[in-house]
């Protein structure tokens, strides 16, 4: 399942960067139109049929891929945080320990073997000296 859902946001990353590219390029053959259309106008030429409909086109395509990419982005944010939720609720219903109470452990166990060190520390000074009483 895992898995599954990996290949699911690597196929999702792998689109969005994609259409990025796409809406790059788009945007750039429009820009060149439009600087084309100003040349035009300037002359007083008129864009030719086929010219102005390939604009309208490229503004089309590229307002569609801007609303995919939103669409996508969306999607993204929904499913990572419904992996985040269900990876939660799972790791609960296993009873899984968290961050925090992992930390807290560490903090004890750290706390615990420093009072270990100082009482073997005295337990050893205990022995000395009770051994020097016994000789």
């Amino acid at each position: 399942m895992v898995d599954f859902i990996d290949r699911a946001i690597l196929i999702g990353l792998g689109l969005e960067q994609k259409l990025k590219e796409l809406v790059s390029e788009l945007e750039k053959k429009g820009k060149e139109s439009k600087k084309k259309e100003g040349e035009a106008a300037e002359k007083g030429e008129e864009l030719s049929a086929p010219q102005k409909l390939e604009n309208v086109i490229v503004e089309d395509v590229t307002k569609t891929i801007r609303d995919m990419l939103s669409i996508l982005k969306e999607g993204k944010e929904r499913l990572t945080g419904v992996i985040s939720s269900s990876t939660e609720d799972i790791a609960e219903k296993l009873n899984l320990a968290t961050r925090e109470e992992l930390e807290i452990v560490k903090e004890m166990a750290q706390v615990a073997r420093e009072k270990v060190d100082e009482l073997e520390k005295k337990l050893e000074a205990l022995e000395k000296k009770a051994k020097k009483h016994k000789d």
